[in-house]
């Protein structure tokens, strides 16, 4: 069957001309399988009711697929343009947008996972997987992918094909959406390990990091420097000029920080927060967490206003994610990652 393939998933009018119907939602993982049932193609694209294609989206994706390695491929997707204050706040900071830089798709990558709001798949492959796992209410596109790269495919993310999204209608709605969001951290984790760490580091960073928090500067920077010595030495048979090994080495240490600043103030507020606002060194910490969130603020919004946004989307992502943590009886979506092996 070719064309579009609507699928109703419990809406209370039901869709005129659904392919697939159930009586009561779902979700999606559930949808999106129901609708692959009724494909006979190659090549499925999903996409949301929410989502727009723009003009062009679809022809940039097909050309990656004349690679027989390549399983899936997925549009940029950016909010819809609005003039208020939660539309433009998603144009920036949609978690469903991975940016303008094509990449090749993996756990711990520059781009880790992709949304299935928009996604192009062989059907062979999804269908040879057991299609999207069911007993995921979130989560359920990052599984997937997870489990395709696991499998030995090969996942990409194509950012010159674009497609829009509707944002939330209103801040409670987009908040009840980032709860669902953390819930999935642990039924993730419990299936793909550490692929969910809320933070990955080397050692030397967590023990530099963790000198800075103790109010130890004096050991903090003599750590990062020492390992940032060691760099150009390790890097030198591959022809790096040393000061490009320590300009990496020190970068490094500031991209652990800020990552770390991340996950305190998204991942780990509920303990984090309390804990750290006891001591002068942690509420220096607090400080410079809160100051690294206005990274992409735009220009006509004040730093007032970005902070309290950014927190706000940040409470009820934890918030999902502890509460998914003690659902499941597992601490892994809250375990940073400490290997000095990069992931591959």
């Amino acid at each position: 069957m070719g064309g579009a393939v609507v699928v109703d998933d419990g809406s209370a009018t039901p869709v005129e001309g659904a392919a697939a119907r159930h009586f009561s939602p779902r979700g999606p993982a559930a949808a999106r399988n129901a609708g692959v049932r009724s494909v006979t193609t190659d090549l499925v694209a999903f996409l949301d009711a929410d989502v727009v294609p723009r003009p062009g989206w679809l022809e940039p994706l097909l050309t990656h697929f004349e690679d027989p390695e390549v399983a899936a491929v997925a549009p940029r997707v950016r909010s819809r343009p609005g003039g208020s204050a939660l539309e433009r706040y998603e144009r920036v900071r949609s978690p469903l947008d991975m940016g303008p830089v094509p990449a090749e798709v993996r756990p711990g990558g520059r781009v880790g996972h992709l949304p299935t709001a928009a996604l192009l798949v062989r059907a062979s492959v999804l269908r040879e997987l057991g299609g999207f796992d069911e007993r995921l209410r979130f989560g359920e596109d990052v599984d997937l992918v997870w489990r395709l790269v696991a499998g030995g495919h090969r996942v990409r993310y194509e950012p010159a094909g674009e497609v829009w999204h509707r944002p939330r209608s209103d801040w409670p709605a987009l908040l009840r959406q980032r709860f669902g969001y953390g819930t999935s951290a642990a039924p993730l984790a419990l299936r793909h390990g550490t692929a969910v760490a809320p933070a990955r580091l080397s050692p030397w960073s967590a023990a530099s990091w963790a000198a800075a928090l103790a109010g130890r500067p004096g050991i903090a920077l003599a750590v990062a420097a020492a390992t940032a010595a060691r760099l150009p030495h390790k890097l030198a048979p591959a022809g790096v000029p040393g000061p490009v090994s320590l300009g990496l080495a020190l970068s490094g240490h500031v991209g652990a920080g800020r990552m770390l600043g991340e996950a305190t103030l998204r991942t780990w507020w509920p303990a984090a927060v309390p804990l750290l606002a006891a001591s002068r060194p942690g509420r220096t910490v607090l400080a410079l967490a809160a100051f690294s969130r206005l990274h992409g603020r735009p220009r006509d919004v004040g730093p007032v206003r970005w902070s309290a946004a950014v927190l706000a989307d940040d409470r009820p992502y934890g918030a999902g994610v502890w509460w998914g943590a003690l659902r499941n009886r597992t601490a892994r979506p809250l375990l940073p990652r400490i290997t000095d092996r990069p992931d591959r």
